[in-house]
């Protein structure tokens, strides 16, 4: 195929500056490259973002990127981290994207924790409450452990004090799968004919490589599933993630 054009789509909490190193790479390299966000994921955290992001879906996520593909010429690839690792795989089942990179994506409907750290976190979640109805911030020792757990302290820190709210009725989507009623992250399999390389950290606690790769499995041949060493959940911010969005162009360029 020619050289396509590439979306990068963020995680929770997030917006595109999370996925600004390797669009600079592929910018670099002669690319077109965008970098679309969610709903409302441009406010700044306040008492506007948090009513807001009340209840906002993970299908509101996907309409609003369905409608930003709709202005583009040709289908993109879409490279996505976490939560936009699992809209890439909506899209893709949909027929809406060339291929999909996903960098250590959020579980799909369907895919078990594989790890106690995983279970421990979906515990977590159910002790505080009815946080679907809330719009929860992030907790930094919580992300330090899972989220960003190789990486310097300082960078922790910036990585963290920069993350925002995010919709609890989406995190609940995302780990609470088997009783969201609307089953917003299943996976039409038989309409899959997308190629998707999945990339999983092997520091990754959040969706580790055990996990990633069952869900990976699901696809059979249109899977290629890569664990990257010593990368955490944010890998794409590390260091040397050059290397990383080298392989990612790599694998681009086989299609």
């Amino acid at each position: 195929m020619s050289e396509p054009t590439i979306v990068f789509l963020h995680g929770t909490n997030a917006s595109p500056w999370t996925m600004a190193p390797f669009r600079g790479f592929f910018e670099e390299k002669g690319l077109t490259c965008h970098s679309p966000t969610y709903r409302h994921h441009d406010l700044p955290d306040g008492e506007e973002r948090t009513e807001a992001l009340r209840g906002a879906s993970i299908a509101d996520y996907v309409a609003d990127i369905t409608a930003f593909l709709e202005t583009l010429d040709t289908k993109p690839v879409v490279i996505g981290h976490s939560l936009g690792g699992l809209i890439a795989q909506l899209l893709a089942a949909r027929g809406l994207i060339a291929a999909g990179v996903l960098i250590n994506s959020s579980i799909i409907n369907g895919t078990v924790p594989t790890t106690e750290m995983e279970r421990a976190l979906g515990k977590m979640f159910m002790s505080v409450g009815p946080f679907w109805n809330e719009v929860p911030g992030q907790d930094f020792e919580l992300l330090a452990t899972y989220g960003l757990n190789t990486m310097p302290v300082e960078q922790q820190h910036e990585i963290c004090d920069r993350l925002n709210t995010e919709s609890g009725q989406v995190l609940f989507e995302l780990f609470f799968w088997m009783y969201d009623v609307k089953q917003t992250t299943r996976i039409d399999f038989d309409r899959a004919n997308t190629p998707l390389l999945f990339l999983s950290g092997s520091e990754d606690k959040v969706v580790p490589p055990t996990t990633a790769k069952t869900m990976a499995d699901r696809y059979g041949p249109l899977a290629t599933f890569i664990e990257i060493p010593g990368r955490c959940h944010y890998m794409q911010l590390e260091k040397d993630h050059d290397a990383l969005a080298r392989r990612c162009l790599d694998w681009i360029r086989t299609l």
